[in-house]
Formats: C-alpha cells, structure tokens, sequence
C-alpha cells in the first residue's frame, strides 16, 4: 500500500480514506482474509490520525468487507456465502456449491427437556425430552456461526451417540428414513454476545444474524429446531419470486 496524503474535500476524511481502502478491496489488490496493516500504519500511509483511520475501519465493518479478530487485527473479509432459504440443502452442501471448503465442530452433546421458551417454539410440552447439540461452522477454516441445535429425542432414540460433525441432514435420512418438510424460518440482525461471540472468536458486540429454523417431518410432527448465530458478513441471503 502506498501512501496516500489527502487533499480537502466535502467529503469527511474518513470516508475519504474508507474509499481508498474500499477501492483496493473491490480492484483485489487486498485479497480475502489478507490482514490490514496496523491502525498506526494505516494512520501514517494515508497522512492521518489513528482516530480518523479507526473510523475508516469501523466504517468498513458495518459493511462488512472487513472483519476483526480478537486479538489478531483487521482483515479483508472472504466473499459471503449465498442462502437462499426456499432451498433445501444441508450447510456442508452449499458451501462445497459454491467451491468453498465447510467445516463442522461440534462444541457440545446434552440430554435435556423442552422449557417453556422451547415448547412455545415447537409445539413439545414442557419437559418433553430433547438433545441439545451445540457447534461451531467454518467456511474456508474461518468461523462463521455458531448454532445451538434442539431434536426431538422421542422421534429420534439414540441420535445423541451418532458423529455430529458430518451433514445432521443426512444422518436423520440415513438412520431414521426422515425428511425434513415442513420448515419455519426466521431471521433478524442482533449483535453477538458470549458465549456466541466468544465460540466464533469476536468481540461481544459485533454484528450478526440471528437465524432460527423449525423443521417437521412428512407427517407435521417436530424433528428439529436450529438457532443461528452467524456473522453478519458471512451471509448473503437470496429469495426467489416467480
């Protein structure tokens, strides 16, 4: 990177800067996941302060072509991964689609019954057996979401000791004949906090996507219910209307 003094403009300066860095973003000159220089040198290439320079980067994170790790810097953020929510397809399937390497770690297995939040959620009664499986998803080794997952253990006998870091989508098919029908999905933004935050390797308070999914089998009786916690830079979401 070159160094860049600016002139005056009506433009604040730290647009001014936020498009010099936007501009090499979009021209691949920085490339996905490359690391920015510090504040202080980014501050000095473009002939500014480090106050200026920060909300240049501030900028640049809230539309997400950059991210922040903790303790590790700035970094071109990677291209977002298309969801298109009418489709049916497993995560690992859609990130392999799009030529993109998918990851799946499972954080946590537990035994445990439906609440009231829960029950109003999935139609179970209070206290209905369910297993709380908890992971974490990478796309081309950076994390992208964490995911808490509720399954009905009535429907499903013995789905805790199977291996969770493969497709759930295929072990329901393969091992319990079920297809997922019947889905209600909803999204909204939310700001990370821990534990999500933390699983997913960001500061509390970063920006993300809050997604749930509640899935039936053929014959309307619950299977699944699936929180999200992505980043919000990591998801494009596409509907189609004919």
């Amino acid at each position: 990177m070159q160094q860049q003094a600016f002139a005056e403009g009506t433009l604040p300066l730290y647009l001014r800067v936020r498009d010099q860095l936007a501009g090499q973003i979009d021209k691949g000159v920085l490339t996905p996941n490359t690391r920015l220089p510090s504040e202080r040198i980014l501050a000095e290439q473009f002939g500014t302060t480090r106050v200026t320079t920060r909300l240049a980067l501030a900028q640049l994170e809230a539309e997400g072509k950059i991210y922040r790790s903790n303790r590790r810097g700035w970094f071109v953020s990677p291209p977002r991964l298309i969801y298109k929510p009418t489709h049916d397809y497993s995560f690992s399937d859609n990130v392999a689609a799009q030529g993109r390497v998918p990851e799946t770690e499972t954080l946590d297995v537990t035994a445990t019954e439906a609440n009231a939040w829960l029950a109003t959620k999935t139609g179970l009664a209070v206290g209905d057996p369910v297993i709380w499986l908890r992971r974490r998803r990478q796309i081309d080794g950076r994390p992208v979401l964490v995911e808490n997952i509720y399954l009905n253990a009535t429907r499903l006998p013995g789905i805790e000791t199977y291996d969770f870091n493969r497709s759930l989508w295929k072990l329901l098919r393969e091992q319990y004949g079920v297809e997922l029908k019947g889905k209600r999905i909803e999204m909204y933004p939310t700001a990370l906090v821990d534990p999500q935050a933390s699983a997913i390797g960001v500061t509390a308070g970063t920006a993300g996507l809050y997604v749930t999914r509640c899935s039936q089998d053929g014959q309307g009786g619950f299977i699944e219910f699936d929180e999200e916690f992505w980043l919000h830079d990591a998801l494009s979401i596409q509907v189609e209307v004919s």
